[in-house]
């Protein structure tokens, strides 16, 4: 590792201060595309610009952010829908200059780089992640990974498949904390590297930790803060810190199982259990007997429950409502509102008990923790 830190130093960017948008000029060559429809997404997946290649050629000239180090994408829609899938219908690339050339090939239902000029930010991080050790044994480790795969769900589930399975996905794991660990020693050398902080972001993310959010962030110079995935964590930081322990919970409105407007507010006064849950959460239905028995335990004391499902499915959220025998207010998620995301609910189930106050009390409490929290509260 010393060698590539020594190797690079020269390299390194340290990219603007602040935000650029530009107009930025994208065109290349992706064989195999024909002359199909090729769409300019930014890095919320939202659409900039179309247009059509012709024999695999395009060009795209569009206002683009080429300061913060964000991804853009390309997406050839007759490839495939965005969202996991088999296969990958789109590229990406970093915009750090206003003239980008890029050459691509279509193979099967994949879209592949094969060269992108005019992106010197993505040349240094492309250098970085190549070059560490683990990302090379990553790609040596995927093929028997895959082999193992493929022998135990489409060949044989036996215990010798599977055992080959586990050693395959250990051998992978360990890996992955490997490649951890040696993006994480690239930082103290690379404070002022947008490159280095843009895959620390991506590959070595802090979790949900104040302290270590906090303490991740400071490792970086103020001048590449504006870095777009620093800044993604961030505000992941500020939701984390609205909805700990003695805070104020975050208003939302949403509509309940008649279409009528429910205001959390309106629950003040009482202590609340907001449960965030799903009729395909399996997890999450087991738990109901719970919050079902500590409701009925409780209700007379002045406690309740605000249920927020995160069903796509209205039908199946109904029914799910009917068959656990669910009494209290129940609304279901609005993707516009974000109530699932103003309290960076990433996992369910998921709760949040408030007192009549307003104020977060405990948070995610499991089988008994629920009627105990609820007894040392209520008196």
């Amino acid at each position: 590792m010393k060698k590539l830190l020594t190797g690079l130093c020269l390299v390194i960017l340290t990219l603007a201060a602040q935000a650029q948008i530009k107009k930025v000029t994208i065109q290349g060559d992706i064989k195999g595309l024909g002359d199909q429809e090729l769409i300019l997404l930014n890095v919320d997946q939202s659409t900039i610009a179309k247009v059509n290649a012709i024999a695999g050629s395009f060009k795209i000239a569009a206002d683009m952010e080429i300061g913060d180090m964000r991804h853009y994408y390309l997406y050839a829609p007759s490839l495939g829908k965005l969202g996991p899938s088999m296969n990958n219908p789109t590229i990406s690339f970093f915009a750090c200059s206003q003239k980008i050339e890029i050459q691509a090939a279509v193979k099967g239902k994949d879209m592949k780089i094969i060269t992108v000029k005019g992106s010197p930010c993505g040349d240094v991080y492309h250098k970085l992640y190549d070059n560490l050790s683990a990302n090379k044994e990553l790609d040596i480790a995927a093929k028997p990974y895959n082999e193992a795969f493929h022998l135990y769900n489409n060949v044989e589930k036996s215990p010798e498949n599977l055992e080959k399975l586990k050693k395959a996905g250990k051998r992978i794991d360990e890996l992955y904390r490997e490649q951890r660990e040696q993006i994480l020693n690239l930082i103290p050398k690379h404070r002022n590297s947008m490159p280095v902080a843009v895959m620390a972001s991506l590959y070595a993310e802090p979790g949900d930790s104040i302290p270590k959010i906090e303490a991740f962030l400071k490792q970086f110079d103020p001048s590449i803060q504006h870095c777009y995935y620093l800044q993604q964590i961030k505000r992941k930081l500020d939701r984390i810190k609205a909805v700990a322990i003695g805070q104020q919970a975050p208003g939302f409105e949403l509509k309940n199982l008649d279409g009528a407007p429910v205001n959390l507010n309106a629950f003040k006064g009482k202590y609340l259990l907001l449960d965030f849950w799903a009729s395909w959460c399996g997890p999450c239905r087991k738990e109901n007997p719970t919050v079902v028995k500590a409701y009925d335990n409780y209700k007379a004391k002045g406690f309740t429950v605000l249920g927020v499902s995160l069903d796509a499915d209205e039908a199946a959220w109904r029914k799910a409502v009917k068959e656990d025998g669910l009494p209290w207010t129940q609304v279901l998620n609005d993707k516009q509102v974000g109530a699932q995301r103003l309290y960076d609910v990433k996992a369910i189930p998921a709760n949040f008990l408030i007192d009549p106050q307003g104020k977060i009390i405990a948070t995610n409490l499991r089988g008994p923790e629920l009627e105990q929290a609820l007894e040392k509260f209520i008196k």
